[in-house]
């Protein structure tokens, strides 16, 4: 298996500028080598369909280092194949607009259009991450985007792909602007390989995730590994396990931490941070 980058010195040369990649530790890359092993429990009945989503919403709300609060506001959850399909998904069903320094992802695409607070456009829905990925915590202007929002007529969906590798994230999903919330296990169990996750909706939609969950559609394997990194690592593990060497590189470097274990700031600018991490993970050892 290609072990994820580890810096070979400590030096700022290790600092990923252009696209940081998450934090995957010897621990995840273990659990990894046992699911390619076969370590796995297998389950090809619909109900590891039913266990993923009862488990992976119990475990979120069990983190000590985070609290998402008014997912018992929306209706219906569905399986999804990480917040990208969450995101192609919302595409699929017209226009679109984003928030400037959103998701790279958007602008690779070239549909939707990006716009900026108070200039929102009316009736068109709204994708934005919550956290934010150019700064690794929750939007500067969140409240006054999704009470514009509202006022406007927009449909908000929340991309909440980097919430499972963050701390000190308070998050209230009951705001009336917002329709749809997805969280998937990438960023916080190393599970990029693997693409699992969650949508939840305040109504249901006839669109694609919801066809292909009515009809059980998903492929099974992804559920099964998702529900066997659940069982194993907790919310906070990637900050209770790394968050003195995460400190120690932001002071080392000069860098200003953010609430993402694997994003801080330089100038202002995001800088991956988990090559020199697992650096030093490496040399504790």
């Amino acid at each position: 298996m290609e072990r994820i980058k580890i810096a070979k010195s400590y030096s700022n040369e290790w600092l990923e500028v252009e696209r940081p990649q998450p934090l995957i530790d010897n621990y995840i890359e273990k659990l990894t080598t046992q699911v390619i092993n076969g370590g796995v429990f297998i389950d090809t009945t619909d109900q590891i369909y039913v266990d993923f989503k009862k488990e992976m919403t119990a475990w979120l709300l069990t983190s000590k280092l985070n609290k998402i609060t008014g997912l018992d506001n929306f209706n219906r959850v569905a399986v999804i194949n990480g917040c990208t399909q969450f995101i192609d998904n919302v595409y699929m069903q017209g226009a679109v607009q984003t928030v400037t320094n959103d998701y790279r992802y958007h602008q690779r695409l070239k549909l939707g259009v990006i716009k900026d607070v108070g200039l929102l456009i009316p009736g068109t829905p709204l994708i934005i991450a919550m956290p934010f990925p150019s700064i690794g915590d929750v939007h500067t202007n969140m409240k006054e985007i999704l009470d514009e929002a509202q006022d406007k007529g927009i449909s908000v969906h929340v991309d909440g792909a980097w919430f499972t590798c963050c701390r000190e994230i308070d998050f209230d999903l009951s705001h009336p602007a917002i329709k749809s919330v997805g969280i998937s296990l990438s960023k916080g169990l190393g599970l990029g390989w693997n693409r699992i996750g969650l949508r939840w909706t305040k109504s249901k939609d006839f669109d694609a995730i919801t066809i292909m969950n009515d009809f059980n559609m998903n492929l099974k394997a992804p559920a099964m590994i998702g529900l066997y990194f659940l069982r194993n690592l907790s919310p906070d593990y990637l900050w209770n396990t790394h968050g003195e060497r995460y400190q120690k590189v932001c002071a080392d470097f000069g860098l200003t931490p953010s609430k993402s274990i694997h994003l801080a700031l330089r100038n202002g600018s995001p800088v991956g941070v988990s090559p020199l991490i697992r650096y030093l993970e490496n040399a504790s050892a």
